[in-house]
């Protein structure tokens, strides 16, 4: 089989670029190990506009978003709801009054708070809270939809892949019986740890997270402090989150599953119930200065690289698909601050 690009991985990154190249009339063929080491699988998929102790907004922030709402309501997965971040202290509640004067800000700030009780007598909210428009992603659903595309025009390989199975010549790559233009490495993590891309200053951190039963009477937004917890309905949450750099694997663990339930259990006023119906632990593919990784390699000129969205994955990944697309197709050239060119090799 002959294909223009090799796509390596179907998680976010690899299954919105699949979609874009084969938007621009390029045949593509993805290798995947069933999401075995996605961390979109278990990421949560939120938009949150403003985060950090310091209660941020980036400054891509509004046109990143904008683009994710067009593509990925267009995909059918684009899940608009608020965001209640509840502050930790007088501090942060300052910080979140401050940011309502903010031009950039004030389009996703809906009402600030400053006492608790004052959205839902329920919540632990005592210095008050700032009540966001942001979104969720279906992740799930997404990654099922375009798995089903690619299997549907033969255009998938469920298999393992290792970087030294891939054979570089002057026209392109060979990987065991496809050959393709050119390779995309878009397997998160992984490029952290092998290939030819382990130069770049990656910083993955793995997080954990839980889909619970609980009596709490459902909310229609998004608990948000020092972690995040998302109401399904019916009594259905999903909480997390933590960040752990060591022990990079995908095994959940009992310390952090019974943090996650304190966690949870905390937001509420009252006591409340909790059943774990899931579990599950990913390693986001974090990076140095929190922008993406996206380009081709110093020294090969046909091995690319469209990885390190991290932790806002879902607001990055749509805008930087469709530029990595007009970067391979038309060559336009990448923003800067994105391009792995920033970084040189070691030695």
């Amino acid at each position: 089989m002959q294909v223009d690009f090799l796509i390596v991985g179907q998680g976010l990154a690899g299954s919105l670029l699949a979609r874009e190249l084969r938007r621009r009339g390029r045949t593509v063929h993805v290798v995947d190990d069933g999401w075995k080491s996605a961390s979109s699988q278990v990421a949560a998929g939120l938009m949150t506009p403003l985060t950090g102790r310091r209660f941020t907004l980036t400054k891509d922030y509004p046109e990143l978003f904008a683009a994710a709402q067009a593509k990925l309501t267009e995909l059918g997965v684009f899940r608009p709801i608020k965001v209640y971040r509840m502050f930790v202290d007088d501090e942060q509640r300052a910080k979140g009054l401050k940011r309502t004067e903010c031009t950039s800000c004030q389009p996703f700030i809906a009402r600030v708070t400053s006492a608790r009780g004052e959205l839902d007598a329920g919540l632990t909210d005592a210095f008050g809270g700032a009540l966001m428009n942001g979104a969720w992603v279906d992740l799930p659903k997404l990654l099922a939809d375009v798995r089903a595309e690619l299997l549907a025009a033969g255009n998938l390989t469920e298999a393992a892949f290792d970087p030294a199975e891939a054979a570089l010549f002057a026209e392109g790559v060979r990987w065991r019986t496809l050959r393709a233009g050119a390779i995309i490495y878009c397997d998160g993590y992984k490029s952290a740890l092998r290939g030819p891309f382990t130069y770049l200053p990656w910083q993955p951190a793995k997080g954990e997270a839980l889909t619970l039963r609980s009596d709490v009477p459902d909310k229609s937004f998004i608990l948000n402090r020092e972690g995040w917890a998302l109401p399904l309905g019916q009594g259905v949450w999903r909480t997390g989150t933590n960040w752990q750099w060591d022990q990079l694997d995908e095994i959940p663990t009992e310390p952090q599953k019974e943090k996650l339930i304190r966690r949870f259990r905390s937001y509420f006023g009252q006591d409340v119930s909790v059943e774990v119906a899931a579990h599950v632990a990913g390693v986001r593919p974090c990076t140095s200065d929190n922008h993406p990784f996206m380009g081709t390699h110093p020294q090969q000129p046909r091995t690319h690289l469209f990885g390190g969205l991290g932790p806002r994955g879902t607001v990055w990944a749509p805008l930087m698909a469709e530029e990595m697309g007009a970067y391979l197709c038309e060559g336009t050239p990448l923003r800067p601050e994105c391009n792995l060119s920033r970084f040189a090799p070691a030695g």
